[in-house]
């Protein structure tokens, strides 16, 4: 029974230091941008020719892209340098939320190096969300709704174990975190070089005819916690200016 005892004490006394730890982990919910010269993209990539096996090239080996949408995520892939060594794949999903960009928890226990990302892409048929899945929406707002949840890899791939942990708790609990880390990840696409392809994404979701039912009800959500295509439009017009 003692031996008990010691052994629970023990337990909750290392819990106590974890959760202080994590508690104590300073994490910034916004992105920056890259601090290299980065690729520029035209305003419009649909309508070209692509080698996928030389897009492969560029990106890496280790990275898995999602059946039937391969060109569109090398692409956004390909604007990232940083994640050529990164392992990452590309899961077409039966449900959950649109797009999200997960890590595998216990590869967060080992080195940096040997990290693995999953981009989860919802590709149910008949649901809610099918006006703004990848299927359909056009090539162009496909690279950039990629190249967002490629932005979440590489601000994730800078947290250690703690750090991460830290950033989960914000993410769930603080509405204004949550809000500020998303809006600031719509931005890596225009840092990284593709600002035209976010833009497209950000309008079709609000202007196209076929995403208006949901975009009449989600309106509030996606305009809290995304940028408009006006603030994108804005942004990238002064940052060509400066």
């Amino acid at each position: 029974m003692i031996v008990l005892k010691f052994v629970g004490l023990f337990v909750l006394s290392l819990t106590c230091l974890l959760v202080a730890a994590v508690l104590l982990q300073d994490v910034d919910p916004e992105q920056t941008s890259p601090d290299f010269q980065v690729h520029s993209f035209p305003d419009t990539l649909a309508g070209r020719a692509y080698d996928l096996d030389s897009l492969k090239a560029i990106i890496g080996d280790n990275k898995i892209l999602p059946p039937g949408f391969e060109v569109t995520a090398a692409i956004a892939c390909s604007a990232f340098p940083e994640l050529k060594d990164v392992n990452i794949e590309m899961v077409l999903t039966p449900g959950g939320a649109p797009m999200e960009a997960t890590v595998d928890v216990w590869s967060l226990l080992g080195s940096r190096e040997g990290r693995r990302y999953k981009i989860l892409l919802n590709d149910a048929k008949g649901g809610f969300f099918d006006p703004i899945l990848l299927r359909a929406l056009p090539f162009d707002a496909q690279v950039g709704v990629i190249a967002h949840e490629l932005g979440h890899v590489v601000y994730y791939h800078k947290l250690n174990l703690l750090q991460f942990g830290k950033w989960g708790l914000n993410y769930l609990r603080d509405d204004e975190f949550r809000a500020l880390h998303e809006r600031s990840t719509d931005l890596m696409p225009v840092y990284y070089g593709l600002g035209s392809q976010i833009y497209q994404y950000a309008w079709f979701v609000r202007h196209d005819p076929s995403t208006q039912p949901f975009y009449d009800v989600e309106k509030n959500f996606m305009n809290r916690y995304y940028l408009t295509d006006e603030e994108l439009g804005k942004i990238m017009s002064d940052k060509r200016k400066n």
